[in-house]
């Protein structure tokens, strides 16, 4: 990021995070279809400049910024730079996560912190970094996904369960905080129909129609529960990887 940007005739300022590609890049270019700024994190730069670059192409304001979410610093900072850029902070939506590829038995230490670390203290660093501008000004939510099998007893890997787990009850205590501040938490339950197609409920909307909800920033919190194609859960063709090496 550079120089400021001016977000007077724009909805607010977002950010989302894993916004390089798959679900997170729907949800950047979705957030900046409906007037926000948005700000495009992702742990892989050249990624995040592609989702800044459609945005841009398509008429929409974003930047790419860089930042590891599990890095307490880093985050900090980012919310920072995006407060003093922009003179306020809206909306996180918290995508990135990590995939492990190793077994259960199999995995190292160093795989299964850093996927608990990006998936579950990302979102403990984002909500820190940035509810207390949103507090201030008696505005502003926050949106975290999780596979609606962490519900249901799907089949997921421990490590990448047990993160999305405990980031759906961090989401609930975190609304329970901040709701009475004017600051929503949102919830987002991703069914992925890429293996196989199902009649959904009343219940069930799809992106769009969350998104929707989520931009209002009426202070009012949801749990939306979405169906779609998103090549494997909530965004597994962009996610970061857990490397071989064990550490």
């Amino acid at each position: 990021m550079s120089a400021s940007i001016p977000v007077g005739n724009s909805r607010g300022v977002a950010l989302v995070t894993g916004a390089g590609r798959g679900l997170g890049e729907a949800i950047a270019l979705g957030l900046a279809a409906r007037g926000f700024h948005v700000v495009a994190n992702d742990i892989h730069l050249a990624a995040a400049e592609r989702t800044a670059a459609r945005i841009r192409a398509a008429g929409g304001s974003a930047e790419p910024f860089h930042a590891d979410v599990a890095n307490r610093v880093a985050v900090g900072a980012m919310a920072a730079e995006i407060l003093a850029r922009c003179g306020q902070l809206d909306l996180v939506i918290h995508h990135a996560e990590v995939h492990p590829h190793r077994s259960l038995l199999e995995m190292g230490e160093y795989e299964w912190d850093r996927t608990i670390a990006v998936i579950l203290k990302g979102a403990f660093n984002l909500l820190q970094a940035a509810a207390p501008g949103m507090i201030a000004r008696g505005r502003g939510a926050f949106g975290f996904l999780a596979p609606v099998e962490v519900l249901e007893g799907g089949r997921l890997h421990a490590a990448y369960g047990a993160g999305k787990a405990g980031l759906i009850f961090l989401a609930h205590a975190a609304r329970e905080a901040f709701n009475p501040l004017g600051v929503a938490v949102h919830l987002l339950l991703i069914e992925d129909q890429s293996q196989g197609e199902q009649e959904p409920s009343a219940l069930e909307v799809d992106l769009a129609s969350a998104l929707d909800g989520i931009a209002r920033l009426d202070g009012t919190s949801h749990i939306f529960r979405i169906r779609g194609r998103f090549l494997g859960g909530t965004g597994r063709a962009s996610d970061e990887r857990a490397p071989d090496a064990i550490r």
